[in-house]
């Protein structure tokens, strides 16, 4: 697959005043990929020999945007005629590309009527060297890409993926202890950051159906399979999250969650499994891979999920516990260290009142127990406004197809 046009390994370098400098000084924000830098010299440049008069105009109008999209504790600063550095404290990587690209559209647009991908100048600061930036530009069309709600062939963890790798990995099918013939069909969702409107995470979705009626399987009743077959369809999670795990690298690429279950990742066996599996060296997974544990109710036991976590802290970037819309089983998350907690929207019955008054209590009741917390699966881009409501920091849109099947219809 070819490059981005923008994409580029060759950095440049920008100087910094001393008071960025002295800000940036014993942070971890570079390393987080929260500083970035946006250039109006599409402005200069179409301002002429104006642009000594009008500079000042244009100043003040950015300014006037980043104190609209930052927050007071973020740092912005003005570092030569037409650039500007901001660091965002609270978001890296995509989060943060995506409000440096959301300001530099609304100046463009303001005062050129229009903001084209190829005038957005965005350059990710790598690090700082002798008093300057170590700058990379960035694609903007990546971004723009991201900002969709649904998979597609432009989605950002698909760039170097070969597509009959993946094919070759789904569906897959198998007969259970009981008798039973299963398909399982693999399909992406794009976890959404609700503030910056930006997918910064790509969750794997295994569809499980039943061969003999066509149904497809829900949660619940997965649950009820035995270890042996929860464990054939985890380690067919694993063959297919092998294909995305190189393209999840780094904090300037979306986060891969990887759905699993506690019954199969609690033994020793399944974490072999997982770090087992070829093309997830423990290198990718520390790098960008995510475990979604998705069987974790109020019966698990509190100490052995803490043992359990911690040990897959070690093994990947992070541990995602998905509950059901039930405050008891949140009650043994509380010294987890989860990295986020999920509700998937299959767990949510009732009329829409209810579903509601759900999505609300998970939002009070996960306050506080993780840094992310999502709303998953979701019928409808309707609900994700009763996320944010919630105060929750992620959503996602159920995918229905595989993304060849998409393509077809």
């Amino acid at each position: 697959m070819s490059r981005p046009p923008h994409s580029s390994d060759a950095t440049e370098r920008v100087a910094l005043p001393g008071p960025v400098l002295q800000r940036l000084a014993g942070t971890d924000l570079v390393a987080r990929g929260s500083v970035n830098v946006i250039s109006v010299k599409t402005i200069r440049m179409w301002a002429g020999d104006w642009w000594a008069q009008k500079r000042s105009d244009v100043w003040t109008y950015v300014e006037r945007k980043l104190a609209e999209h930052l927050d007071r504790n973020d740092l912005r600063a003005r570092i030569s005629e037409s650039e500007f550095l901001i660091a965002t404290n609270h978001e890296h990587g995509l989060a943060a590309q995506a409000t440096s690209v959301r300001i530099l559209e609304d100046v463009l647009t303001h005062l050129l009527g229009a903001a084209d991908p190829a005038d957005l100048g965005i350059r990710s600061v790598i690090g700082v060297e002798g008093g300057q930036a170590v700058c990379k530009r960035i694609d903007p069309t990546v971004i723009l890409a991201a900002r969709a709600r649904r998979d597609s062939e432009r989605s950002p963890v698909r760039i170097a993926v070969d597509p009959a790798d993946e094919a070759r990995r789904t569906p897959v099918a198998f007969t259970t202890a009981a008798g039973a013939a299963l398909r399982v069909d693999f399909t992406l969702e794009h976890v959404v950051n609700l503030r910056r409107n930006i997918t910064t995470a790509v969750r794997i979705e295994p569809m499980v159906t039943h061969l003999a009626s066509g149904r497809q399987a829900s949660a619940r009743a997965l649950t009820k399979l035995s270890d042996r077959d929860i464990a054939f369809i985890d380690e067919s999670t694993l063959k297919y999250a092998a294909v995305f795990a190189r393209s999840a690298q780094g904090p300037h690429t979306p986060e891969l969650i990887l759905p699993a279950s506690f019954r199969t990742l609690g033994t020793q066996r399944g974490r072999d499994l997982l770090t087992g599996t070829a093309g997830l060296s423990l290198g990718l997974l520390r790098g960008g891979v995510m475990i979604e544990l998705v069987d974790v109710t109020r019966g698990t036991p509190a100490g052995r999920l803490l043992e359990v976590v911690g040990l897959l802290r070690a093994l990947t970037r992070g541990v995602i516990a998905r509950v059901p819309p039930d405050r008891e089983a949140l009650r043994v998350l509380r010294d987890a260290r989860l990295a986020g907690l999920a509700l998937d929207a299959s767990d949510l019955t009732g009329e829409a009142a209810k579903i509601a008054m759900d999505i609300m209590a998970f939002g009070r009741d996960a306050r506080g127990l993780a840094a992310t917390t999502i709303l998953q699966g979701l019928p409808a881009e309707g609900f994700f406004a009763a996320a944010e409501t919630a105060g929750l920091s992620h959503a996602s849109l159920r995918a229905t197809y595989p993304l060849g099947k998409q393509a077809a219809a």
